[in-house]
C-alpha cells in the first residue's frame, strides 16, 4: 500500500514538474509575438560620422514578416539586377552579400527569427552629412519593402 501511495505521489510530482517547467514558455512565446508585431516594418536607422577623414557607418534595419530566405532572395535579385552595383561577395548559407558602388560598400544580411519572421540589416560606409531619410541603406531597405509588398516606415 505505501509502495502504491509513493508511486502515485512521485507520477503526480513528476507530472507537476513538467507542467510547471512547460508553462513560462506560453506567456513568453507571446510576449515575443506582441513586441515583433509592434516592431515590424519599422525601420531603424543609426549612422557614425568618420573622424580623421575616415568614411562613417550607416546601418539599417527592419523586421519583415516575411521567410528570410524570400527576403534574401529578393535583396539578392535587386541587388544583381542594379548595373551600378559590384558584388563582392555573396554567401547564400549565411544569408549574406556585400555589394560596392564607387569607394562605398554594403552588406546586407538576413535572419531568420521563426519560419515566418525574418530581420533585414544592411550596413554600409555613409555620406558625409546625409539625412537619414536619405540615406542609401535606408533606400536599400525601403526597395526592398516595396518588393515584398510589405509598407514600411522611418522609426522615429
Amino acid at each position: 500500500m505505501k509502495a502504491s501511495l509513493a508511486r502515485r505521489l512521485a507520477v503526480l510530482l513528476s507530472s507537476a514538474g513538467l507542467v510547471l517547467a512547460v508553462l513560462p514558455i506560453a506567456p513568453a512565446e507571446a510576449q515575443w509575438v506582441f513586441i515583433a508585431r509592434k516592431a515590424a516594418q519599422r525601420i531603424h536607422h543609426m549612422t557614425e560620422q568618420g573622424q580623421n577623414g575616415q568614411p562613417g557607418y550607416d546601418v539599417a534595419s527592419v523586421i519583415l514578416e516575411a521567410p528570410a530566405d524570400k527576403v534574401f532572395a529578393v535583396a539578392l535579385d535587386h541587388a544583381r539586377n542594379n548595373k551600378a552595383l559590384r558584388m563582392l561577395m555573396v554567401d547564400p548559407a549565411g544569408m549574406r552579400f556585400q555589394v560596392a558602388e564607387g569607394d562605398r560598400t554594403a552588406t546586407l544580411n538576413v535572419i531568420e527569427l521563426n519560419n515566418e519572421v525574418s530581420q533585414l540589416m544592411i550596413a554600409g560606409t555613409a555620406g558625409r552629412g546625409e539625412d537619414p531619410t536619405s540615406s542609401r541603406v535606408v533606400a536599400a531597405v525601403m526597395r526592398v519593402c516595396a518588393e515584398m509588398k510589405k509598407s514600411c516606415s522611418l522609426a522615429r
